[in-house]
């Protein structure tokens, strides 16, 4: 559906039509992914921090790491890992020579948590072609130049 029909609003120029209808889908997509992500108990931060360590080297990163590659670069990145903690996602660790600098490792139990939802993200239909996700990824970049 058109983003006037949706929003029930006539924009001003193709700018602002554009800007509207990436905050409007960016809002629908995030949506779409809770609800993906809810079988799982988790929400889409957590699941970008399981991600963010499944990807590096022994499944373990720093807190300041993990903090520079959010998606959603919230403040609270503490609170987030505390919350991941108590499920048994994670695993965490002070450096012995350097007590402010702390690491955290992925378990068993966050990795096999982090594989399910990232099937089930996946398996939500998202109705363009290969080559018109590579497009629109080239313009989003483009945007942000």
């Amino acid at each position: 559906m058109k983003i006037e029909e949706e929003l029930k609003h006539h924009f001003l120029s193709p700018r602002q039509r554009a800007a509207t209808n990436l905050i409007f889908t960016s809002n629908w997509m995030l949506n779409k992914i809770a609800v993906a992500l809810k079988p799982t108990g988790l929400s889409l931060q957590q699941f970008n921090v399981l991600s963010i360590l499944q990807g590096q080297p022994k499944q373990t990163a720093t807190v300041n790491l993990i903090k520079d590659r959010l998606i959603d670069r919230m403040p609270n990145v503490s609170r987030l890992l505390n919350k991941l903690l108590e499920k048994g996602l994670i695993e965490k660790e002070r450096n012995a020579s350097d007590q402010r600098v702390v690491y955290v490792k992925l378990t068993a139990e966050g990795l096999k948590r982090k594989i399910q939802a990232r099937f089930l993200i996946d398996n939500e239909e998202i109705s363009i072609t290969d080559a018109e996700a590579d497009l629109l990824n080239d313009l989003l970049e483009k945007l942000r130049k």
